[in-house]
């Protein structure tokens, strides 16, 4: 993780609107270990699986 240090109201805006342009579309979930909790249907499966995949990613 890259660390950022932000001066202003108006830098941390622009970093968060960066940011947002980043990870803001379903292409991203492809890559991400987040992914994982979506090849499930069961609420139950999905929230188990989502508390494994955070441990260990």
């Amino acid at each position: 993780m890259i660390s950022t240090k932000v001066d202003s109201f108006e830098e941390l805006l622009d970093l968060l609107e960066k940011k947002v342009e980043q990870y803001d579309h379903p292409s991203f979930i492809e890559s991400d270990p987040i992914s994982v909790p979506h090849l499930f249907a069961k609420k139950q499966d999905i929230e188990i699986i989502g508390f494994w995949t955070a441990i260990l990613s």
